[in-house]
């Protein structure tokens, strides 16, 4: 990771060694009612467009709610209502257009849209499977005791169970559904069972939009 190294050069000027601080990961681009972070260094606090995502942030949404976080590389993250993520890694640099991300899904459904960094180096964890992306655009929900629907309309993923089991390969146009017996591939979309993640944000009402179209984070307020 990079990070802000302005306050700590003015605390060695002043004769006091400051913390460094991250910085951001992302921009929250969209909310729908309430969603929460908290940071690695902070209590929770409820989000607004515009608020900065850190690494290792729990982010975190209330019922009839969603958010949607653009991150540096131009990928974006859509979160539906009842659900929560950490965003365990997210390292990327633009000159090499080069990184790493992890994102663990533990309740609720999200839509992930890869941007500039390397599929291939995008892994997303839920209780009971782990998903290894390429040039992808998916849908993932988690139910209650875990068992989790991952549903594929672009690019590829490699679906590997938990509990063993051998890795499953998905191509668009295909979903799996995956429990502690295994996993079930199906010729078709399932829906995650929440409308925005499902059918994008037209969907929404009372939607905060991140003002300005600012898109200093690199990803797009305008997804469906």
């Amino acid at each position: 990771m990079r990070y802000v190294v302005a306050a700590f050069l003015c605390g060695l000027v002043l004769g006091t060694a400051l913390p460094a601080v991250a910085e951001p990961v992302g921009l929250v681009q969209k909310i729908q009612n309430t969603a929460y972070g908290t940071p690695p260094a902070g209590s929770r606090a409820p989000k607004q467009p515009r608020d900065a995502v850190e690494f290792n942030e729990r982010i975190e949404t209330a019922s009839n709610s969603a958010i949607e976080i653009g991150f540096v590389d131009g990928s974006s993250l859509t979160l539906g209502a009842q659900s929560d993520i950490l965003i365990d890694s997210f390292v990327f640099d633009s000159d090499a257009e080069s990184g790493e991300a992890l994102v663990t899904l533990s309740r609720g459904a999200f839509r992930w849209v890869t941007g500039v960094l390397p599929a291939q180096n995008i892994r997303i964890d839920t209780p009971i499977a782990t998903i290894a992306l390429r040039g992808t655009t998916l849908l993932i929900g988690v139910r209650p005791n875990g068992n989790s629907i991952i549903a594929l309309l672009s690019g590829l993923v490699t679906v590997t169970p938990k509990g063993g089991g051998a890795p499953v390969d998905l191509v668009a146009g295909q979903s799996a559904l995956v429990s502690p017996d295994g996993i079930d591939v199906l010729d078709q979309i399932l829906s995650v069972a929440d409308a925005i993640v499902d059918g994008g944000w037209r969907n929404a009402t009372n939607l905060q939009r991140n003002r300005g179209g600012d898109s200093r984070s690199g990803g797009s307020s305008n997804h469906d």
